[in-house]
């Protein structure tokens, strides 16, 4: 396939008006929907991975032509409370082990774990090498499982207005070196890039040989072309750096999540064929 694959975050989870997932509803809902569309996958945002039905996923897969290039664990964090820092034992081992659940789900279905919010907040900073060495060594045991399994883990920076630490791709990266496996990557959402990476464009090549995965907001969270972030150089960094993956929606339904949809496809590939012709 010479060209970008674009996939849509989904769910089938209660969400709220400002949860950024155009489609959601019954997973054979969003993934029709996601098809219609003319995505290529659908990204899972679900917690308790244990509980889903592996043969129907790859029914639904099968049935709609749809990959499923990751899985989201940010609901077990938002969701579940579950903090890969806590200074509760047992809530520690239990972000772990339900890590490695999504990770034994993304081994069924062919998939990424997406990595993020549940490295939990940092209440006091006079803690941080204390919480950061937590943090690596909780990775760490995930990441025994996912290179067992062959399952890439991306990790991703989020904005300080809600992950305080960890924010920028640089520190990203930083982390990502520091707990040192060979199924940790790097990956990038735009819209918390825009706060913390200055020129996003530059960010990105500087990071090219981490970036595994990458998800697409505008900077008020809708769909791209919906705010102010330069796609545009985006797409092109990514197609520069050589990058075949996957680019991920996760933006704001508005008020008709599958117009949007449709909108942030087709603006997304408009720009990589702009970029095409002149690279």
């Amino acid at each position: 396939m010479d060209r970008l694959k674009y996939a849509i975050s989904i769910t089938d989870e209660p969400v709220g008006v400002n949860t950024p997932i155009m489609l959601h509803g019954s997973f054979d809902e969003c993934f029709r929907e996601a098809a219609d569309c003319g995505y290529d996958g659908v990204e899972l945002q679900i917690k308790d991975p244990a509980t889903r039905d592996v043969k129907a996923l790859l029914e639904l897969m099968k049935m709609y032509h749809l990959e499923i290039p990751a899985i989201t664990t940010g609901m077990e964090y938002f969701g579940n409370g579950l903090s890969m820092i806590s200074d509760d034992p047992g809530i520690q081992r239990k972000a772990v082990d339900r890590l490695i659940e999504h990770v034994h789900l993304a081994a069924e279905v062919g998939g990424m774990v997406l990595f993020g919010s549940m490295r939990g907040v940092i209440d006091d900073f006079s803690r941080y090498d204390e919480l950061e060495a937590r943090l690596i060594e909780n990775v760490r045991k995930v990441q025994a499982e996912a290179e067992r399994r062959g399952v890439d883990v991306v990790f991703e920076p989020i904005n300080l207005y809600v992950i305080n630490y960890i924010n920028s791709l640089d520190e990203g990266a930083a982390f990502v070196r520091k707990v040192d496996s060979s199924r940790f990557w790097l990956m990038i959402d735009t819209h918390h890039m825009r706060i913390h990476d200055g020129d996003m464009y530059e960010a990105i090549l500087q990071n090219k040989d981490l970036i595994r995965y990458v998800h697409y907001s505008d900077g008020n969270r809708f769909y791209p072309g919906g705010g102010n972030i330069d796609f545009l150089s985006c797409t092109k960094a990514l197609l520069e750096m050589g990058y075949d993956g996957w680019v991920t929606m996760e933006c704001l339904a508005l008020d008709d999540g599958v117009r949007c949809a449709r909108r942030a496809l087709e603006y997304s590939r408009g720009l990589e064929a702009a970029c095409r012709a002149v690279l």
